[in-house]
């Protein structure tokens, strides 16, 4: 299949310290509403290459199986990560905010499978309740105290 942007999100996936151990990114294909919330009519299907977009308050899925969207995690150590995810990196796709475009999770990696949670729009924590949630071991809940 053809890509329309070979990167349109990119995968950090950060030790406790903030070192990048691991990257990747997932390559699209194609943008289109393959789901929407109640009462949101899709817009976008791609269709014949026809144009491109997901609307607010639509989703674009991907099956697993699709190549272009994972993070080789081969030599990475079992332990706690963070993983940090930025949609849209190079701005390439027109929005009218690129603030909320990086979401941060806690991640746990064990044997194999990889548990991810507690995520956020990076940045959107003070800097002091940012640098418990980068540094807490163990932390199963969205809340931070």
């Amino acid at each position: 299949h053809y890509h329309s942007m070979e990167v349109f999100t990119h995968y950090d996936l950060l030790d406790l310290n903030d070192t990048k151990v691991a990257e990747g990114h997932k390559a699209s294909f194609c943008l289109e509403d393959t789901g929407c919330a109640d009462g949101i009519e899709p817009q976008y299907g791609c269709s014949n290459y026809g144009e491109q977009g997901i609307t607010a308050g639509c989703h674009d899925t991907y099956h697993h199986s699709i190549d272009c969207q994972w993070i080789d995690m081969s030599d990475v150590k079992h332990g706690e990560y963070i993983l940090r995810i930025n949609c849209n990196p190079n701005y390439e796709v027109s929005e009218t905010d690129f603030t909320n475009n990086v979401m941060k999770c806690k991640c746990n990696y064990e044997s194999d499978r990889v548990w991810v949670y507690n995520c956020h729009t990076a940045n959107s924590y003070s800097d002091s309740i940012e640098e418990k949630f980068n540094h807490h071991k163990g932390l199963m809940t969205n809340l931070v105290s």
